[in-house]
């Protein structure tokens, strides 16, 4: 329903409400009134017919009275002259009118009658009548006789003591009925009783003028005897005596229709100047809530509705400002003015769907240590940076079609590449674009990225899915320590797995599914055993074997690596221990990651696995990536010194592939450095790489270090190895990781180096190689 039609009905029904209300009140007051009027005139009307009754009594008795003592009537009464009595008697009762004249003994036996049938010699009841009433002479009673009813009054004859009694009455009649009413225009009814039956002799109550219950009556008992009550009832129609108000009634029922009338013309024209405007306000939201902010809202008034569209229009213009900047943050970024995520892939969509669209190659850039930038120089000299590189990404010649920044540290952009053009040639430019460092506050700050590359339509054609295989290169470069990588698509699977992984490692712990695989670590210059590098595998329920690449990266980026590494410690301890009380006693080798240096308490951990299984301390060796303490170089070193102080060694994993470890490597409690598997393979046909090899091996040793050389596939590849003098060597050349009972196997019969344990006492004492412990103590510069 319409507003204009509620507002219109709810004024119309109030009316209407409001003269239902008048007029029923007024109906209630005429009834009460008329009611009450009814009532009063039963009183007056009773107090009238008392009066008559007893003016009829008073005129009997004067009548009695005259005819008892006329000395004629006496003399006659003396000698029972019957005809002279009943004719004295009907003469005085012809005078008065009255009904009935008897004239009988003391006891009650007529001597005389007129005007009712009895005859002399009978018996009248004066005397039962009088005793009934109790009354004296003079006053009236009650009789009925033959169905009617008859007032009568007794008078004695004296002469001069009592002789007999002059009985006269009136009869009650319909028309002694009317007589009696008739001053007080009410209805009179007699009603008697005889033994129980009640009769209706008299009524002047006209025949159907009246409902019996739209009368109102007041009842007089003129007599009441055990078998005989006699009922004179006063009666009054409620309805003639509502007949004036009546006529005010109607009158007001007409007024009142014209009222309604005339109120509902007037609701309707008031509500529809209430919604005229109110409906050019809502077409206005409408259009407001399709978009269209410039609709003008043409309502001059001074009321309320006048400032309801003022205050609609401030609301229209304030909802278009902040529409504006809402698509502003929905599609740009704030701080470089470049496309976020959403303008972006709208826009590569665009760029895919295109019907003249070539090859189309996406790049997500990924800036190292940008985290540590906003932590030692703070977030503005970080916002400054991302400006910098936003600003080399699209100053031109452009570097593509349309360049985003998709979160803190992550760029991304497309490029329209030219039939054949090569992708890698673009992502090699753009990797050189940002080689550079950026300079902020006349200072440089080096800013490594990694790009991963994906190609449309050869590694996918929509929007999403060729920037998550975008994703996956970048993802599968940082793994790799690489600054650039092209998706493959070996990569999908891996990443898909890794998602389901997750769930299943947790469980994997729980029963027990990992294996200890061994790698044995050998002297280059004897092939004497020297130690064994303890690996992981994971012996999966429906998968088979898995490597220890398809699980632990997607652990690291979790935080599930912290359990894995605590799990692969107290089972490597326990193997390690259980040699050593066998007197075959090899030196194990456990990596550590990132997380397990940040841990404050894992060496805590350590020292409660070597407690637990009674291992030597000496025969553990911790590999540490370069990466765990370039990240957090203080928190690195405290945890290195606190494992130093327990006796175990350290080593540095994957020496040669970081940033700046060689600035750090002097001041680090370690006791060998592994050259990174990379390089190995490389430096026999590489002199470049060569060099570096031999560069690593002459400084880790100037710093009393043993150096580890990871990789060896081929024997000239161990013997120019050894002819730089590396003291130890692993890789496929000796043997590949095996599981346990394989390696036993396979050690058995081998030479080994002696193993010697170092109490962790002796980590304070200076040793004859320039004391490694004690250099390992000196404070890293903050």
């Amino acid at each position: 329903m319409l507003l204009r039609t509620r507002i219109a009905v709810t004024f119309f029904l109030l009316v209407a409400a409001v003269l239902a209300t008048a007029l029923a009140v007024v109906s209630a007051a005429n009834r009460h009134n008329a009611e009450r009027e009814v009532g009063r005139q039963l009183d007056v009307g009773a107090r009238v017919f008392m009066r008559a009754m007893e003016t009829n009594r008073e005129q009997l008795t004067q009548a009695a009275q005259a005819v008892a003592a006329d000395y004629a009537f006496k003399e006659a009464v003396a000698l029972r002259d019957t005809d002279t009595l009943a004719s004295a008697l009907q003469n005085a009762g012809s005078r008065l009118g009255a009904a009935v004249e008897v004239l009988t003994t003391l006891h009650g036996r007529v001597l005389a009658a007129s005007g009712i049938n009895i005859k002399p010699g009978m018996t009248f009841p004066l005397a039962r009548l009088l005793r009934a009433r109790g009354v004296q002479e003079g006053n009236s009673t009650i009789m009925v006789a033959d169905g009617r009813i008859y007032q009568l009054v007794a008078v004695q004859v004296r002469s001069p003591l009592p002789v007999a009694w002059v009985v006269m009455g009136f009869a009650l009649d319909t028309k002694a009925a009317r007589e009696l009413a008739a001053p007080t225009a009410l209805a009179l009814t007699m009603s008697v009783r005889s033994g129980s039956v009640w009769t209706t002799p008299i009524t002047t109550v006209p025949d159907g003028g009246a409902r019996r219950g739209e009368l109102v009556t007041r009842s007089i008992t003129l007599v009441k005897r055990p078998r005989l009550e006699v009922v004179a009832t006063l009666s009054r129609s409620l309805t003639a005596a509502l007949a004036p108000f009546e006529r005010l009634t109607r009158v007001l029922y007409l007024i009142a229709g014209a009222s309604l009338v005339g109120s509902a013309f007037a609701a309707f024209w008031l509500a529809r100047n209430i919604t005229r405007p109110l409906r050019q306000l809502t077409d206005a939201v409408d259009h407001i809530r399709g978009g269209a902010y410039d609709v003008p809202v043409s309502i001059h008034r001074r009321d309320e509705l006048g400032v309801l569209a003022e205050g609609l229009q401030v609301m229209q213009r304030a909802v278009s400002t902040r529409d504006q900047a809402i698509r502003r943050l929905a599609y740009d970024d704030p701080l470089t003015g470049l496309m976020n995520r959403t303008a972006f892939v709208e826009a590569l969509t665009a760029a895919l769907g295109a019907a003249s669209a070539g090859p189309v190659a996406v790049a997500l850039i990924n800036l190292h240590r940008f985290k540590r930038i906003n932590e030692h120089l703070g977030f503005a000299v970080g916002d400054a940076v991302l400006v910098k590189i936003a600003a080399r990404l699209t100053a031109p010649p452009a570097a593509g079609a349309a360049v985003a920044r998709l979160n803190a540290d992550q760029f991304a952009l497309f490029a329209h590449l030219p039939p054949g053009a090569d992708a890698t040639a673009w992502g090699l430019a753009l990797q050189s674009r940002l080689a550079e460092p950026a300079v902020v506050h006349a200072q440089p700050l080096d800013v490594h990225a990694t790009i991963g590359l994906a190609t449309a339509p050869a590694d996918a054609a929509v929007a999403e899915d060729l920037m998550r295989c975008a994703d996956l290169a970048l993802e599968f470069a940082r793994r790799e320590k690489r600054a650039f990588a092209a998706y493959l698509p070996t990569l999908t699977p891996s990443a898909r797995d890794q998602l389901s992984l997750l769930g299943e490692l947790r469980r994997a712990l729980d029963a027990d599914e990992l294996r200890l695989y061994f790698q044995p670590k050998w002297e280059i210059s004897s092939r004497r055993i020297a130690a064994a590098e303890v690996l992981l595998r994971w012996q999966h329920p429906a998968r088979g074997l898995l490597g220890p690449g398809v699980f632990l990266p997607f652990a690291e980026q979790t935080g599930f690596i912290r359990q894995i590494t605590r799990w692969t410690l107290d089972r490597a301890a326990a193997q390690g221990a259980a040699w050593q009380k066998a007197g075959v006693a090899l030196p194990l080798a456990i990596n550590v990651t990132v997380d397990d240096l940040a841990d404050t308490g894992f060496h805590l951990s350590v020292a409660r696995a070597l407690e637990h299984h009674g291992l030597d301390p000496a025969l553990l060796t911790l590999e540490v990536t370069e990466s765990g303490f370039i990240d957090d170089p203080k928190q690195a070193l405290r945890m290195l010194q606190a494992l130093a102080a327990l006796g175990v060694k350290l080593s540095i994993d994957d020496f040669g592939t970081g940033y700046s470890s060689l600035s750090h490597l002097a001041h680090l409690p370690v006791d060998e450095v592994k050259i990174d598997q990379s390089f190995v393979r490389q430096f026999e046909a590489d002199p470049e790489v060569a060099a570096v090899v031999r560069s690593a091996i002459d400084m880790g040793h100037r710093l009393g270090l043993r150096v580890v050389a990871e990789g060896i596939e081929t024997e000239s590849a161990a013997a120019l190895l050894g002819g730089m003098h590396c003291d130890l060597g692993q890789g496929f050349l000796i043997a590949k990781p095996m599981p346990l009972a394989q390696f036993e196997s396979w050690l058995r019969g081998r030479d080994r180096v002696a193993a010697l344990a170092v109490p962790a006492a002796r980590a304070d004492v200076a040793g004859a190689s320039g004391s490694r412990r004690r250099r390992a103590i000196k404070v890293f510069p903050a």
